[in-house]
């Protein structure tokens, strides 16, 4: 509950993020909840309006210990089509204590996530006060939340080995063209959408490509959006070798084994990976003893915070599987946090789906460009590292 009347107008002015700026006396204090107690008193918050590379910013802050920005990174107008919008809506995070800072992004995206960016900022002020632990935010928050948590306490700060990235062709045979190719000349692994054109189409997309990159390999992924019987016939004839796997292509993901059986290709669990009932953990252990499983595929912000993600990671590699990271079209700063994750965990040895800085017209930070199908593993960088004060 709020206290004081700077905390009510500060909490109505988030809400709204009216065009104002109310300047309130920091002496008017009040304790956090007993659980937080220890570890932070918030004092008084304060809304400001600034501009950051010309795009309009609301920034609040809590004094003693969090900041938080929330900006918005144009996408490419070629890109606007995979991405599904015009602009990235994106709120940063910055944790403090007396000599650190630490730094995480949340950007849920329509149609991926259920939460909206404004539930996740009110629900990350609610965690801030002590109000709510992270594992009761939307998994986009707590990802963010976590993300600031475990760079202030240092992960992040040293260098770690490059890790291998996939790259993304999101386009149908009509954006296949020689420019697109040539754009893609140095990846090592692709991966290519499927289920949205015609069978012809996409079996052109596919050999269009293993032409063009001949040392390439990819994945092919459908959505869940292809029967057994569609996606055997697209892959018909098609050198099983160069295909990595298959990502949950199929509408009902009991006929994964029997695809791989079909094709000799082997299987990536996406959204079968992500649901959590009893039928699905059920059909991942089945899945897991056919042995056509090769990695399951954890979209960071749909899980839930690093440790959330660890814990998937450890779950697959129960069931004899790799992890491949994945983002949502987030800033280069949350790309080059899943870089240091993936390092960090042991079955994640491949190439992760980061590569998609490319698609922003603006960045957070230095963009995670992707060189010979790798991304460096420098230290991660500050975001907009000139509008934190």
């Amino acid at each position: 509950m709020l206290r004081t009347s700077c905390e009510r107008d500060a909490r109505n002015a988030r809400r709204t993020l009216r065009d104002t700026c109310d300047d309130h006396d920091p002496s008017r204090s009040r304790r956090c909840s007993a659980q937080r107690q220890s570890r932070d008193v918030w004092r008084a918050a304060l809304l400001l309006r600034s501009s950051v590379r010309g795009r309009f910013m609301v920034r609040w802050r809590c004094c003693m210990s969090v900041e938080m920005l929330r900006v918005s990174l144009p996408v490419r107008k070629d890109a606007q089509s995979i991405v599904g919008v015009e602009a990235r809506e994106v709120l940063f995070l910055c944790a403090r204590n007396e000599s650190r800072s630490g730094y995480g992004e949340c950007a849920p995206l329509a149609g991926l996530h259920i939460e909206t960016l404004d539930e996740c900022m009110l629900a990350l002020e609610d965690w801030s006060d002590g109000l709510i632990e992270i594992d009761a935010l939307a998994p986009s928050a707590a990802c963010a939340a976590s993300m600031a948590l475990e760079t202030l306490d240092g992960f992040g700060a040293r260098a770690v080995q490059p890790v291998r990235v996939a790259q993304l062709f999101a386009g149908a045979l009509v954006q296949c063209t020689d420019a697109a190719l040539h754009e893609l000349r140095d990846a090592r692994v692709v991966k290519l959408k499927f289920g949205r054109a015609s069978e012809a189409d996409e079996r052109e997309l596919l050999t269009r490509f293993m032409h063009a990159l001949p040392a390439a390999h990819f994945r092919i992924d459908a959505n869940q959006r292809l029967t057994l019987d569609e996606c055997v016939a697209r892959l018909r004839g098609i050198d099983a070798h160069r295909i990595e796997y298959l990502e949950d292509p199929l509408r009902d993901a009991s006929h994964l084994a029997a695809l791989s059986s079909a094709t000799g290709i082997k299987i990536a669990l996406d959204e079968t990976a992500l649901d959590q009932s009893t039928h699905a953990h059920t059909l991942r252990a089945q899945l897991a003893r056919s042995g056509c499983v090769a990695a399951w595929i954890l979209r960071m912000s749909t899980i839930g915070s690093l440790d959330a993600i660890r814990a998937r990671a450890a779950e697959a590699a129960h069931f004899g599987a790799d992890v491949v990271l994945s983002t949502a079209f987030e800033s280069s700063y949350a790309l080059r946090v899943a870089a240091h994750l993936a390092a960090s965990i042991p079955n994640a040895t491949r190439a992760h789906g980061i590569g998609t800085a490319s698609l922003l017209a603006e960045d957070s930070c230095e963009p995670a460009v992707i060189r010979g199908g790798m991304l460096d593993g420098s230290p991660l960088p500050i975001p907009f590292a000139e509008a934190w004060s």
